[in-house]
This record gives C-alpha cells, structure tokens and sequence, in this order.
C-alpha cells in the first residue's frame, strides 16, 4: 500500500522535546505497572488509532522497527500511510516477525503467535500495543511484583476472557515472554513480562464503557 498524501497529518508539533516525554511516559507506565498516564503532544490521530497508540508510535517507531498490525489497521489507508511517513517502519505480515504488534482488543494475536525471545536475548520479544475500550483502577485484576511496593490494581474492558486467561498464564515462561501496552484515548499503561497479574475471584458488575471510557 503506497502513501497516501490526503491522508497524511501532523506528527509532534516539536519531535525531539515531544517524543522524549513519551518515551518518559512509556518507561513510567512500564516500570510501574498498572500506573495510568496520559499523553498529551498530538491534537489527532491517524482514523483508527487513539491518541495514545498514535504517540508511542511516533516516539518508539522507526525504518528498524518491524511492525505487525491486526487486520483492521493493516487494511488502513490512514494508518499505513502515517506509519510510512512519520515512522518510516516497515510493516511484516505475520505477528512472530514483529518487534511491535498494534492490535484492536477484537483483533488480537494468540500470544504464541507472537515472538517471545529467546533465553540467549529474551529482550528481543515482541511488543505488544493492544487499543482497549476502557482502563480504570477498578479491582478486576491484582498485580505484584517489580515496580509495585505491594499490590496495584488494574481494569482493562473489552479482552476475550480467553485472552486474559493466555496473559496471566504467560508469566510462567519467564524469562521469556511479551510486554504489553495498552492504549484508550490518550491514556496508557503497561504490563511487563515480570508483573504477576491475579483476577479477581468474585464476579463485579460489567464496566460501562461508554460512562467510564478510559
């Protein structure tokens, strides 16, 4: 897919300065798990990406960074043709090729599909960059470990419960495995490999999205 120039928008108004911050942000939310930033250096986003998927981009991407992205975003106009200009990444066809995999929550790779390391370099993992319907503190998910003093707890709307179930039993692999971003507006937090993550074991209501998005 060429660029195309009427779908083309403004990336950081000051690259250097902007794109620090949100590699700062990105370092925060992964060295503290669970803890909610937001991102405030783009004004609009490329159709089909929040403003915070939109930022790390523009900050963590560049032509040596191989980007996997789901269906719905791969068959973008919008979206490849931003990628191509302001990141200049290339983009791979299957998700075990990727450094970074941006998905929709309806569109998510099985994480075996993606590349976990190896144990000589398990840094060379793919991240994985997943938009999410909402992000709260609410507590549907316990999570300890590095970066959390004792525990901290975390909400993300909208995960197949197959999915979720597949995340929390990925931890045992460590220290193989895939560090998640997630991305609602201009809202991000993460879950590195090294987070143990515990559900809740009684049921609550469901989340309203549309009251409590992000």
């Amino acid at each position: 897919m060429a660029v195309s120039s009427h779908e083309l928008i403004a990336g950081f108004a000051d690259p250097v300065q902007a794109s620090q911050q949100v590699f700062r942000a990105a370092l925060k939310v992964m060295s503290e798990p669970g803890t909610r930033v937001e991102v405030d250096y783009v004004e609009q986003a490329p159709k089909g990406l929040d403003l915070s998927t939109w930022q790390l981009a523009l900050s963590l991407l560049d032509p040596d960074t191989r980007v996997w992205l789901s269906p719905t975003l791969a068959s973008s106009d919008a979206v490849i043709s931003n990628l191509r200009f302001h990141c200049q990444c290339p983009l791979v066809e299957f998700p075990k090729d990727a450094d970074f995999a941006i998905a929709l929550n309806t569109e998510l790779p099985q994480l075996a599909e993606l590349n976990w390391g190896s144990a000589e370099y398990p840094d060379r993992s793919t991240t994985l960059v997943v938009q999410v319907p909402a992000l709260s503190a609410e507590p549907f998910w316990t999570l300890s470990g590095p970066g959390i003093e004792h525990t901290r707890s975390l909400r993300i709307a909208g995960l197949p419960d197959a999915f979720r179930a597949e995340l929390i039993k990925s931890r045992q692999r460590f220290p193989l495995g895939i560090d998640t971003f997630w991305c609602c507006d201009n809202r991000l937090t993460a879950l590195p490999r090294t987070t143990k993550i515990e559900p809740r074991t009684t049921a609550i209501e469901p989340l309203n999205t549309e009251q409590e998005a992000c």
